[in-house]
């Protein structure tokens, strides 16, 4: 799917726990091992098939079937039975589905595959693909009927979208995909791929693969890094004046050098391929996408978020520092409960049980249906250089690690096959306990070095120890009946703090004037895209929050009342609710 997609090779068998596989390709340079980490049951390998529709990486499209709700996987590499029995994993319709490993048997070809998360066996003639293009990538619209510059498109019944010339969807618009589906439309009895695309004049529809060019790599009015294969940093940098392969007769120079920043200003298909209007420097000309990386999506002095998608192990396969810091915090519940709301944990909170293991004496050895799996999030690898971290050998390159889910500062940016930056970020050398007996960390090492920016989420506007206050514009802020005096109230959970309304639960309420500590920073994946909202753990002096509950014509509700002593309150709350106080 991307232009710098890199096909993983080896055989994955049969998966004994649901795994979180669809990280663990983007771990492939960072996490050694990491395959180690899965808990899988080794059986003896299939056999790779001469000829295969989709390769390892390869992305498809799991569509609907008749009579089923779902896209159902299988245990075993083996046809699914109409009762279903031989199923243990399934996601939903139209999901995508990344092919883990390809095996032959009994003459037909089956895929191990990461459908939304759940992980199990397909036939290849049930997956459509290769995809063109995934979710949230982005395309250049074409015209498809010749003597117009419209781009044909379908409404969500896949009938034809009616003329509208103030509303049409005009060739050369670069648009991202919304979604994916799989729909007979020409009545062949065969499923084919629709994208759905949303134009600039607000007309949404669906296409074919044939409508659409790319995917591309970034958009016109984002940034890029000038890097050219071989070349030195700091190399002069040409660009062409028009759209078109680069030649010593249309080079454009000037004060653009390798490894500067581009900024796209416009987007133009010429011979099948794509050319950039861009600006470097003092200079501004055309260049096809193989000659930057980007976006580059932050700048020097931001503040981001470490993100490491979670994957599913057994606790006695984690490895050692991992297993000491899980020990450190068996007394912490709060990680658990910030998962349940569908949230990251925080820093140092980053390992998660998930099955409680049966007694064991020390030192004996666990049967598989005994062993405990627990969440864990990868640490982050930083290297002394750009490029993928290597942990062991001579050609070792790592300088630290940090984290999943904590605070990292951009230092300065490079481009090599991918944009890098240098980061710093904290992680903790020593755990200790509170007076509550709750682990804390007490000694932090700084790390500094070079990441992805695949891990990198943000901006954010604030950091932990930051004093902020409630925007006035906030749900969460209330006034007393009685008194007159503005509170915000403190939700108690993410969920309450993703929509504050009637329904939420809060652990107290501090007074609005009063500036609240950010505590920790969190992440949720949006519902609808591949984003991410952020959340803060917030803390301050106010009133505690209890609950009763009333009966009132003959219905149960909660009536929330607020302790008349103040103490600490902690809680959650949205980026958008807080602002910097004046």
């Amino acid at each position: 799917m991307s232009n710098r997609n890199v096909r993983a090779s080896g055989a994955l068998l049969v998966v004994v726990v649901s795994l979180l596989l669809a990280a663990t390709a983007c771990y492939s340079g960072q996490v050694p091992g990491l395959f180690e980490l899965t808990p899988f049951y080794t059986m003896t390998p299939l056999p790779t098939p001469e000829q295969a529709r989709f390769a390892p990486q390869d992305i498809a499209l799991a569509p609907p079937e008749p009579q089923r709700a779902s896209f159902n996987l299988t245990f075993n590499p083996e046809p699914l039975l109409d009762s279903l029995v031989n199923s243990r994993e399934s996601c939903q319709s139209n999901s995508t589905a990344k092919i883990l490993f390809a095996g032959e048997t009994a003459g037909r070809v089956y895929y191990l595959v990461d459908c939304s998360g759940a992980v199990g066996w397909a036939v290849e003639d049930r997956l459509l693909g290769p995809l063109h293009f995934n979710k949230d990538d982005l395309a250049l619209t074409l015209a498809t009927e010749p003597g117009t510059d419209n781009v044909s498109m379908l409404d969500d019944f896949f009938r034809p979208v009616a003329p509208n010339p103030l509303l049409a969807c005009k060739a050369g618009t670069i648009t991202p995909i919304l979604a994916l589906q799989a729909a007979d439309n020409d009545g062949d009895g065969e499923n084919e791929i629709y994208y759905q695309i949303d134009c600039p004049t607000g007309n949404k529809g669906w296409v074919s693969h044939e409508s659409i060019f790319g995917p591309l790599e970034i958009n016109v009015g984002d940034r890029a890094v000038a890097v050219t294969e071989s070349a030195e940093e700091g190399s002069e940098f040409a660009l062409a004046s028009e759209p078109g392969p680069l030649t010593e007769d249309n080079a454009v120079t000037g004060e653009c050098y390798q490894g500067s920043i581009l900024e796209a200003t416009n987007a133009q298909l010429a011979d099948h391929t794509l050319y950039y209007q861009m600006t470097c420097g003092d200079i501004e000309g055309w260049t096809d996408q193989t000659r930057f990386v980007g976006p580059l999506k932050y700048d020097v002095g931001m503040k981001t978020v470490i993100y490491v998608p979670p994957v599913l192990v057994f606790e006695d396969e984690l490895p050692e520092e991992a297993q000491a810091e899980l020990a450190a915090q068996s007394g912490d519940t709060g990680a658990e409960e910030d998962v349940e709301e569908g949230g990251e944990a925080v820093e140092g909170e980053d390992i998660v049980a998930v099955e409680e293991p049966a007694a064991e004496e020390e030192g004996a050895e666990l049967a598989d249906e005994d062993r405990r799996a627990v969440e864990y999030a990868p640490p982050l690898y930083l290297t002394s250089d750009p490029g993928p971290a290597v942990l062991e050998g001579e050609d070792s390159n790592v300088v630290g690690r940090c984290p999943s889910t904590t605070v990292a500062e951009i230092q300065e940016y490079g481009g090599l096959d991918l944009v890098y930056y240098r980061i710093t970020c904290e992680s903790c050398a020593e755990y200790g306990q509170d007076e509550d007996g709750n682990p804390v960390c007490t000694a932090y090492d700084t790390n500094d070095g070079w990441v992805e920016q695949q891990y990198l989420q943000g901006p954010i506007e604030f950091v932990p120890g930051d004093q902020v206050v409630f925007m006035a514009s906030s749900r969460a802020v209330e006034t007393d009946e009685e008194s007159g005096v503005q509170y915000a109230r403190i939700p108690s959970s993410l969920t309450g703090a993703a929509a504050v309304g009637q329904y939420t639960e809060y652990s107290g309420r501090c007074l609005l004037d009063e500036p609240v500590e950010i505590a920790g920073v969190l992440l949720e994946t949006a519902r609808t895209s591949s984003a991410f909202n952020f959340y803060y753990r917030i803390q301050c002096e106010g009133q505690a929050a209890s609950y009763t509950q009333v009966t009132e014509g003959g219905r149960v509700r909660p009536v929330v009342t607020y302790a008349e002593e103040t103490s600490q309150i902690t809680g959650f709350i949205s980026a958008r609710d807080l602002t910097l106080p004046e």
